[in-house]
């Protein structure tokens, strides 16, 4: 770094028209990279497969329907006793309907949807302690398998106690990462 010039000017005095264009030019840059990463983010979230009039959802070469959403009243510890849920939450119990296409039904991961748009894990901390295993759409891990070749799986879920439960998310692995199976109520 040099002294002062001819002038009696220090580096800050002799740059400081070029720290004026740079500067902004530089912050218009990094804005501009922000918001094109944003905006890939936004595009590639999963967009929801509603269901058909019949409430069935077609999704991962196989055909989803939701049996039922309703309070997790009777959950149990692992020894037997009654599991009480923590004071300000709700359990809740999301059964749903597989029928498979043949092929081997992939690795599902499960999430509950409330009316607000919030989204719920399957199997929160919450219930750990509970004897409700976590959600897999296997055929041998059904709690209802049936002759039909359909079989069901069942979810546990913590809400508040003011949330109202509206749908089921079901994604299968990585078969789709785009889209969701959406088991509306």
């Amino acid at each position: 770094m040099r002294g002062p010039d001819a002038l009696g000017r220090g580096w800050w005095r002799r740059n400081v028209w070029g720290l004026v264009v740079v500067l902004p030019a530089f912050a218009a840059m990094l804005y501009g990279s922000v918001y094109i990463d944003l905006d890939n983010w936004q595009q590639r979230e999963p967009q929801p497969v509603a269901a058909a009039a019949d409430g069935w959802v077609d999704f991962g070469g196989m055909r989803l329907r939701l049996v039922e959403i309703v309070p997790a009243t009777d959950l149990k510890r692992f020894g037997g006793q009654p599991f009480t849920v923590p004071e300000g939450v709700t359990a809740w119990r999301a059964v749903f309907e597989i029928q498979p296409s043949g092929a081997e039904v992939p690795f599902c991961s499960v999430r509950l949807e409330d009316a607000a748009g919030r989204v719920y894990e399957d199997r929160p901390d919450e219930l750990l302690r509970a004897d409700a295993d976590r959600a897999t759409c296997a055929a041998e891990d059904s709690p209802v398998p049936a002759a039909s070749g359909r079989h069901q799986a069942a979810a546990y879920f913590v809400t508040p106690a003011d949330a109202e439960p509206v749908a089921v998310r079901v994604t299968f692995g990585t078969v789709d990462l785009t889209r969701y199976a959406r088991l509306g109520r």
